[in-house]
């Protein structure tokens, strides 16, 4: 502004014609608005970039806090079932479910070392698919009813039905789907699995009654490290990294994935081939 004044003054100095002197008036004012819009425009594009980085580094922060406490837990369970082992002389029976608890423990870490191993395959695209021709219903039967849980699990799929998948890869699909729905959800509500064709696609859903997902974090929740909350306040665990797995393993068959409301409670989270 202090320069736009000066160059009036000596304009009206030099050359007293009032049209030139418009002119010339109008013209710096057209510099001086795009001067002010650029600057805005550039102010708007530096703070959304700090606001992701921002986002980012929090949710760094929320991994790294979940990840520790993730290995930490089996980790620290199983070094106490063994010390109860060796100290005590126990009846076989509570050995063996001393050892249950600790080949479960065992699991738990097993999967989080592959989610995370999986998540560098994928970021670095070196993750490749090789597609064979499965039977839908007793692929998800022989994954989910392996796994440890508490409720009653329904599989709705109709025996005849098939699918084209990477047996490895989509299995990590379907444990991180029944894991999630066991989380949260309440202990002895029905988790069901269904799938029916719809043209020349097939829908895979799995549905929960849990808490449901809001319609804010939909999207989000398919996202790297997302995690709705604070990590240092949050009571259920995870790292934030499953249901991105999923999504981009879904990606990787030329799938779509989506999450909707089960009615009148929960979530359905539908996978459609």
């Amino acid at each position: 502004m202090w320069w736009a004044y000066h160059i009036i003054q000596l304009n009206k100095q030099v050359n007293s014609d009032e049209a030139i002197i418009h002119s010339k008036t109008m013209m710096i004012a057209g510099e001086a608005a795009v001067f002010i819009t650029l600057l805005f425009v550039g102010v708007y594009f530096i703070r959304r970039s700090i606001l992701k980085e921002l986002a980012l580094v929090h949710e760094k922060k929320n991994f790294s806090l979940s990840v520790t406490h993730e290995l930490k837990t089996p980790i620290a369970s199983t070094k106490l079932f063994v010390e109860t082992m060796i100290n005590r002389d126990l009846p076989r029976e509570k050995e063996k479910d001393i050892l249950k608890k600790v080949y479960a423990d065992q699991n738990r870490l097993q999967q989080l070392v592959e989610d995370i191993l999986l998540v560098s395959k994928i970021e670095e695209s070196t993750l490749k698919i090789r597609l064979t021709k499965v039977n839908v219903k007793k692929f998800v039967e022989q994954i989910v009813f392996n796994m440890v849980g508490d409720n009653p699990i329904t599989i709705d799929i109709d025996s005849s039905l098939m699918m084209y998948v990477d047996e490895f890869y989509f299995s990590s699909v379907i444990q991180n789907l029944q894991s999630n729905a066991v989380k949260y959800s309440e202990k002895e509500t029905p988790i069901v699995w269904s799938a029916k064709n719809k043209g020349s696609r097939l829908v895979l859903q799995i549905k929960d009654e849990g808490k449901g997902i809001e319609d804010s974090e939909k999207l989000n929740v398919f996202k790297l490290f997302y995690r709705s909350g604070n990590e240092e306040t949050r009571n259920t665990k995870g790292t934030g990294i499953g249901l991105y797995l999923v999504a981009r393993i879904i990606k990787l068959h030329r799938g779509k994935i989506k999450a909707i409301d089960n009615k009148p409670k929960g979530t359905i989270i539908e996978i459609e081939l």
